[in-house]
This record gives C-alpha cells, sequence and structure tokens, in this order.
C-alpha cells in the first residue's frame, strides 16, 4: 500500500440549546488553507519535513495500527520521492477548534517516463492549537487506482452547518459508546440496515482498493451487501469543545455469519457529526483490512 500514510514509511451527555456556528466560514477556510500548506511544503521540502512541521506532538498515523505519528516519522528515511494533495471535501465544528479534510492524494517520482508511483485518498483530522495554528491529529488513507479527477482537477465541498452541542462546562462525550452501538445494531440488524440508522446522509466510505464512497444510500447498496457484522473496538477519541464533532479509531474485526470462518481484522477510523436533534451519526468511515499472518 502506498497511500498517504504509508507513503513515509515506503518513499521516507448533556446537550444545550443548539444553535448554528456563526464564524464557520472563518474557520473552515483557515483549515483549508493549512491542508494546502501541509501539501505545498511536501512538495517544497519533502515528505518527511513536511510531516513533523504538521504533524501534532500528539497525532495518530496507522502503521499499520495506530501509532505515535511523530515518532514513526523521525524513524523513517528522507525521499525523491514527491508526496502532493489537495483538500476536496472538509467540515469544522461549532467552536472552530477541530475539523476534518479528505481529498486526492498522489506519490510522484523524478522519472518523467513514469511519474506516478501511487494514488489514493487521505483523511487528516485537525485540532486548533492554543498558540493558534492548526496541526494534524490523526492521518490516514487509502490506495486505490488512477482517479478521473486527482490533483488539481477537483472540486472543493464544505460540509454541512455544524450545531452547537456544548461549553468548557458539559460532561465530556464518550464517542466510543457509539462505535459500540454500531456494532451491536450491525450484529442484530446487518450492516445496511446499520448504516441507514447511523450513517449521516452525506456519510463518505473510504477503504483501500476502491473509489471513495459518497451518499449513505450508496454505502448501503455497496457495502451493505456484505454478510456478518464489524465488531469495532475502540482504541481513541477525539472530541470538539462544541459537542458538535468528533472521531473514533481502533480495530474492528469482521464476523462472518455463523462463525464458520476466522475473523478478518480492520483498521478503522469513524468521523462522528452531532445533528439538531442531538444524534450522533456516521459522517465518514475508513475500514482498511490488515493482512493476515
Amino acid at each position: 500500500m502506498v497511500h498517504r500514510r504509508f507513503a513515509l514509511a515506503c518513499a521516507l451527555a448533556l446537550t444545550v440549546a443548539a444553535r448554528p456556528c456563526v464564524a464557520a466560514g472563518a474557520a473552515l477556510d483557515s483549515l483549508v488553507a493549512a491542508e494546502r500548506a501541509f501539501s505545498a511544503l511536501s512538495v517544497q521540502k519533502g515528505i518527511k519535513t513536511s510531516f513533523l512541521a504538521y504533524l501534532a506532538e500528539d497525532a495518530i498515523v496507522f502503521r499499520p495500527t495506530a501509532t505515535n505519528g511523530r515518532k514513526a516519522v523521525e524513524a523513517q528515511q528522507s525521499s525523491n520521492m514527491t508526496l502532493i494533495w489537495e483538500p476536496e471535501y472538509a467540515e469544522v465544528s461549532a467552536a472552530g477548534d477541530l475539523g476534518y479534510t479528505t481529498g486526492p492524494w498522489e506519490l510522484r517520482r523524478l522519472d518523467p517516463n513514469r511519474p506516478f508511483a501511487g494514488w489514493g485518498h487521505f483523511i487528516s483530522v485537525w485540532k486548533k492549537q492554543k498558540s493558534g495554528p492548526w496541526r494534524v491529529v490523526l492521518d490516514v488513507g487509502t490506495e486505490h487506482d488512477q482517479p478521473v479527477h486527482g490533483v488539481g482537477n477537483v472540486d472543493f465541498t464544505a460540509g454541512p452547518a455544524t450545531v452547537r452541542h456544548g461549553s468548557s462546562g458539559t460532561p465530556p462525550v464518550s464517542l466510543t459508546s457509539e462505535d459500540r452501538t454500531f456494532s451491536k445494531l450491525m450484529k442484530a440488524s446487518g450492516i445496511s440496515a446499520s448504516y441507514g440508522a447511523m450513517g449521516a446522509p452525506e456519510l463518505r466510505f473510504h477503504r483501500d482498493h476502491i473509489m471513495p464512497i459518497a451518499g449513505v444510500d450508496s454505502v448501503k447498496l455497496q457495502i451493505g451487501r456484505m454478510p456478518g457484522y464489524f465488531d469495532y473496538r475502540a482504541e481513541g477519541q477525539r472530541v470538539a469543545a462544541s459537542g458538535d464533532l468528533g472521531c473514533t479509531w481502533g480495530v474492528a474485526q469482521h464476523h462472518p455469519p455463523g462463525g464458520a470462518t476466522k475473523a478478518d481484522s480492520c483498521v478503522y477510523v469513524h468521523i462522528w457529526r452531532r445533528n439538531a436533534a442531538a444524534e450522533w451519526k456516521l459522517a465518514l468511515e475508513v475500514l482498511n483490512p490488515l493482512r493476515r499472518e
């Protein structure tokens, strides 16, 4: 796999009255600008330099499971290949402190006769630092064939407006409980029904070797055909101060019907968005299979 998370290794709840965020536009603009600057630095100074500049001290990357990002990057050799990417979709919390971006990436060689080494999509979760700048706190991605609309040829789309559901005095949110609920629903009702119940209308699904799928109905149609269920075992979470946006990550076990064969493992990342009715809905899922030993 040669996606952005792996290119470094290869090439180097209480709810307050809901109200819309009025500063989301500026926060979203600054988030997208940070992602573009991150990519520009990668082209100018190299993959390793750019990641060390933009990863937060406690950032998570996947090698292939979740690990400390800065330590993983520092251990890699510098690369003579170019990694470039572009945001095509982004969301930011009502508090303007947490957001995520996704879009295509390309790994390019210096050889003009065969310049491309790989394609895929990245997903980055960003947190606003106390000192001001955005920094990446989670980075994951997928590898797939060359897309029709790649870097330099994508239209940017902003996610739906967020709704504030908390403040500094609101009790902490446990998003990992949403993962457990998702698993229980899958086991009881099947994969398609669980996505229908817990997926946001704009749900985006990412998995190695397939193009990203957008829209809950499309996800139900294409992924919902899988038999069995996924048991999501969360390893961590991030939640915005406004209680409207967050992420979880960990390892999921895919259990086929009847338990006739051994369960397959996947690493997963979930982006959760809270709607106006205070329900957490799955906005994005990354579900990358792990190779069996």
